[in-house]
């Protein structure tokens, strides 16, 4: 990390010029090293707190629509399954749904509290946001509870409404994306399908091949499982982040071949 350095030297010069330089460095040294280590020894902290929170606010969002159905408890325990979570963090996981689910569960606290644990990344908690998203579409249904629910979260992790709608469109999208194949007509299916396509990289039909690359881009490098890894993502959820990776290449891939344009 060079940021501390960089910043100190550059006030310590509008202060003491040449002399505030080699101070403001000094001082901008110390406390790289310093965030570094908070970094490093809160690695595992921030990485079983992601999937605490996760856990608990699936319980909550899943409890929202009245009662936890029989959908809704077979998914979460394939996610853990998927997570390949051994005894001791399935029994984290279980217990945290179950705190999710009480009626005093305190979302907006416990979520705030999350987000002050890793407020500088915040593709991190925008891959924590469209983890839930897969919870509430994956009856293919969104309910009003549901969606004021994910409203509280994404406003208590700091992004707009205006996000969660456009994500939100985005999962939809890559949900109906990755299951092209249950439409009926081929030729129908393959319009859909790019339509879809458009939606999971946010950007119209009407988009530029250059707009297109722009939006693909920077959605890979928000996506990048090693990126988000070096931020701190679980080592379970690396592969959650490379199937959504995966998602947004292969939308790019069919975009360009309908476009014509190899690059």
């Amino acid at each position: 990390m060079i940021w501390g350095k960089v910043l100190g030297g550059f006030f310590g010069y509008l202060l003491l010029r040449l002399p505030g330089v080699f101070l403001g460095v000094l001082i901008g040294h110390w406390f790289d090293k310093a965030l570094a280590q908070s970094m490093q020894s809160g690695g595992v902290l921030n990485q079983q707190l992601f999937t605490d929170t996760l856990f608990a606010v699936l319980g909550h969002l899943a409890k929202s629509k009245g009662r936890v159905t029989e959908q809704d408890i077979n998914y979460v325990s394939a996610l853990m399954q998927h997570l390949r979570l051994d005894e001791s963090a399935r029994e984290r996981a279980q217990a945290a749904f179950r705190e999710g689910k009480e009626a005093d569960y305190p979302l907006v606290a416990k979520v705030s509290a999350f987000r002050r644990q890793v407020a500088w990344r915040r593709d991190i908690l925008q891959f924590f946001v469209e983890q839930v998203l897969v919870l509430a579409l994956h009856d293919g249904k969104l309910e009003q509870a549901e969606y004021d629910v994910l409203l509280r979260i994404t406003q208590a992790l700091g992004f707009r409404r205006e996000q969660l709608d456009l994500w939100l469109q985005m999962a939809q999208a890559g949900q109906r994306f990755r299951g092209g194949g249950s439409r009926a007509g081929q030729q129908a299916n393959a319009a859909n399908q790019l339509d879809d396509a458009y939606a999971v990289l946010g950007v119209s039909r009407q988009a530029s091949a250059a707009e297109v690359k722009k939006a693909y881009r920077k959605l890979m490098a928000k996506h990048h499982p090693d990126k988000l890894a070096a931020q701190g993502l679980p080592p379970e959820m690396r592969e959650s982040a490379q199937q959504k990776a995966q998602e947004i290449q292969a939308a790019y891939e069919l975009i360009k071949s309908q476009q014509g344009n190899g690059s």
